[in-house]
């Protein structure tokens, strides 16, 4: 699967006045290491970082924007989306500090 800056060089995947994004994983690699969904198996953290910065500048254009993280994902949906929302403060409050220079901007 290409990575998310990837994707919008190659497009505009932006087809409708909002975006949805599923970060779903690998079922079988994920239930071969476990089969509770009560912590982290995965480390996402580089993944869910470059979805922060794409994220970032489709929401700066005022499309709105759904995220949703299954278990498969890194192996336990609540603490995806809590490191989601922590790499997102990040950003915002990289942003306030150095306006036009994000934590994540290239």
């Amino acid at each position: 699967m290409p990575r998310p800056a990837e994707w919008f060089k190659r497009c505009d995947p932006i087809t409708a006045d909002f975006a949805y994004i599923r970060w779903l994983g690998d079922r079988k690699g994920i239930e071969e290491r476990t089969k509770t969904w009560d912590k982290t198996i995965v480390d996402r953290s580089d993944e869910l970082r470059e979805w922060v910065n794409e994220i970032y500048k489709i929401n700066g254009q005022g499309v709105p924007v759904f995220a949703y993280a299954n278990n498969h994902y890194a192996g336990h949906a609540p603490a995806t989306i809590d490191l989601f929302q922590e790499l997102w403060r990040e950003q915002t409050k990289a942003d306030l500090a150095n306006p036009g220079r994000g934590l994540f901007s290239g």
